[in-house]
């Protein structure tokens, strides 16, 4: 077992963060936690998802740094059972205050917990995975933390056998992956919003994929683009470059009137 952050462990990490008033347990989600992430599991993936608070939600921190007003209203923050809703948004707050306040025990914990997953996935003969973004849009590819006392640029650079996804509006984010600047094991989806047609169009001309979400049922393309059905797996990473991920209208994103959700009627992009 390795030494994070300069904690020997994982329970050692749990104190800190209990001494501060903090209740949650692990920063990973179960992979059973998210349908989609159980879905993978067929494909031969073990994934966890990472859930912060979105957007301004903490009031404190914007977690998301390019989110539209329909992103923030449609977010998946909101989707599940309404009956476990009250407990995780409480646990997202808690773990995005976690983050913000006392980083290298947190960004320990984190790591602690992908220790244990790549050793999990290794005995079942599966790939690990993890979303650092399911409800939030930060660059975890630049929070640094130490690994036996070397200094390593993030998490994702820490854990190279670990396949690292995120879906993200960010649109430099995007054209960096579509230009092979990220880190190999790091996939981008960038999302389209009722709000970013043209930086849409960069990431597709770049290569890049772009994640659109529909009312009812997904067309065969969009804009000229194939689209591949999104919400089949959540397995981003094994997607062809240059596609659109399509994915069904969730939660309260099933009400959207900004345009974030394509409906029948929809403005026409330029040619990619």
């Amino acid at each position: 077992m390795a030494i994070f952050n300069g904690y020997l462990s994982k329970a050692a990490v749990l104190r800190d963060l209990r001494a501060a008033g903090f209740t949650f347990s692990t920063a990973l989600g179960a992979t059973e936690s998210n349908p989609k992430l159980v879905k993978g599991e067929k494909l031969g993936v073990l994934s966890k998802p990472h859930n912060l608070s979105p957007a301004k939600e903490s009031v404190l921190w914007n977690m998301c740094a390019q989110a539209s007003e329909g992103c923030i209203e449609a977010c998946l923050h909101t989707a599940g059972n309404p009956i476990f809703l009250k407990g995780k948004i409480e646990a997202r707050l808690q773990r995005t205050k976690a983050f913000m306040t006392m980083r290298k025990a947190y960004i320990a914990l984190v790591a602690f917990e992908l220790e244990a997953l790549e050793i999990k996935a290794k005995r079942l003969n599966m790939v690990p995975a993890w979303r650092p973004n399911t409800t939030s849009d930060y660059p975890f590819h630049t929070v640094a933390l130490t690994v036996n006392g070397k200094p390593m640029q993030s998490l994702i650079h820490a854990f190279p056998y670990i396949e690292a996804y995120d879906y993200t509006k960010i649109t430099k984010k995007a054209l960096q992956w579509a230009a092979g600047l990220l880190p190999s094991n790091y996939h981008i989806t960038f999302s389209k919003s009722e709000s970013n047609d043209l930086d849409v169009l960069k990431v597709l001309k770049a290569g890049g994929n772009v994640a659109a979400v529909f009312e009812k049922a997904l067309p065969a393309t969009w804009q000229g683009v194939p689209v591949i059905n999104g919400d089949e797996s959540d397995v981003r990473f094994m997607d062809s470059k240059g596609v659109i991920v399509g994915l069904k209208a969730k939660g309260l994103g099933k009400k959207d009137t900004s345009g974030f959700v394509i409906r029948q009627t929809v403005k026409v992009l330029e040619s990619v």
